[in-house]
């Protein structure tokens, strides 16, 4: 019996290896996509930061004190000082992103300040465009000197700038960032990698399962070689095994992929200030093998459910059919414990695929234990099982493997 399988697990690889067009379209091409499509974005991103920041903001003040529009200059913005009947026209000009921001002084600022015992306090109005990033960097810059400006208000109104502040936040305090730096070093992986690695697993079977079943039925070469002296549970187990083989080596692939792409996206994710590879890969042999176990456990789940589909199915097309309610939600479930921050509950590990994503972000954040761990392979190997039994029954059905 395990030599038969063997026969059938080293056709079924022949016929992929033998194929340019399979081998380039299932283990060559994901990887180049993910490294060319990642790098464009860094790049963009990257780009985007640098225009921002060598743009000039376009800052309209009305009734501006000359401190305030001296201030606003010498950050190397462009300040045009405008009438109070002209706000209107300006406020056009920012929502068409002519003008980044525009600042509106109470027409008795000065006086108001001076006289704060016997006068209500005066307005400063801002408007800026939240749509476009030009206005919204200017409007920050703009805050930030007002905060400055009316700290020196208080500062002549006390005499003394210095009785403005009331405590000074981390003046001395070197140590004010205290980090764990193995989990902070898995936080963009943990994010990240569990639901790209579960799609791509999917879609790396997806891509094989249904032509290997399905479509021999379409061809009628499964008929020929159910007609053969071999048990239809060797053939079952035989296509089963060779295309999770094939399965693990398409997502091993496209994982290469991702872990070249990433540095690529590292400056983005980071806010703009750049990461290392060597700042996120600091995992152990026993992490790896962790990761290792969880991904052949959810692949077990994931041929099961594709080959059962296309033992189903009459011919390829149907399969496809079949399988895209389950690829849709094997990405509901990738994507809804993509931002989680909580500690996952121990029964989330026994819940099929999104118990493995779990797991995987565990380990990435070094926070997988022992019991979680073996109740997720153990959950995962079951079903993986109860799929393989029901895909020997139907191999068994006439009815089903002859389209009858």
């Amino acid at each position: 019996m395990l030599e038969m399988i063997g026969v059938i697990i080293k056709k079924e690889l022949k016929r992929v290896f033998t194929d340019k067009r399979l081998i380039f379209t299932t283990l060559i091409l994901p990887p180049i996509m993910l490294v060319v499509l990642y790098g464009i974005i860094g790049m963009g991103a990257s780009g985007m930061m640098e225009d921002i920041e060598a743009h000039t903001s376009r800052i309209v003040a009305v009734q501006a004190p000359e401190d305030v529009v001296g201030a606003i200059r010498a950050t190397g913005s462009q300040v045009t000082v405008a009438a109070r009947d002209e706000m209107e026209g300006v406020k056009e000009n920012i929502r068409a992103g002519d003008i980044e921001v525009m600042i509106e002084f109470d027409p008795d600022f000065e006086e108001k300040v001076m006289n704060y015992t016997s006068m209500a306090a005066p307005y400063v109005n801002t408007y800026h465009n939240s749509s476009e990033d030009y206005s919204s960097s200017a409007f920050y810059m703009v805050r930030d000197i007002l905060t400055q400006y009316e700290n020196q208000m208080l500062g002549i109104r006390m005499g003394d700038e210095a009785y403005a502040s009331i405590f000074e936040l981390n003046m001395n305090n070197p140590e004010q960032v205290i980090v764990d730096e193995k989990r902070a070093s898995g936080r963009l992986l943990s994010m990240l990698l569990p639901m790209l690695i579960t799609i791509f697993l999917f879609a790396g079977a997806m891509s094989l399962g249904p032509d290997s079943i399905a479509g021999e039925k379409e061809r009628g070469t499964m008929a020929t070689l159910l007609m053969t002296p071999v048990k239809r549970e060797v053939i079952a187990f035989g296509k089963v095994i060779s295309l999770g083989i094939l399965a693990f080596l398409s997502a091993l692939s496209s994982l290469v992929g991702i872990i070249i792409a990433l540095p690529l996206l590292a400056g983005s994710f980071a806010g703009g200030m750049g990461m290392n590879i060597t700042d996120y890969v600091n995992y152990k042999a026993v992490d790896y093998l962790m990761i290792l176990g969880i991904l052949i456990s959810m692949e077990i789940i994931f041929v099961g459910m594709i080959s059962a589909a296309s033992v189903v199915a009459k011919n390829v097309k149907e399969a496809g059919t079949y399988l895209m309610p389950i690829y849709f939600m094997v990405m509901i479930a990738a994507f809804s414990n993509m931002y989680s921050m909580q500690s996952p509950e121990l029964f989330e590990y026994a819940i099929p695929v999104y118990g493995s994503i779990v797991a995987l972000k565990s380990v990435l954040s070094f926070e997988m234990t022992a019991l979680g761990l073996a109740l997720n392979i153990g959950v995962s190997l079951m079903v993986g099982v109860a799929l393989v039994y029901l895909i020997k029954v139907l191999f068994e059905n006439e009815n089903v493997m002859f389209n009858q």
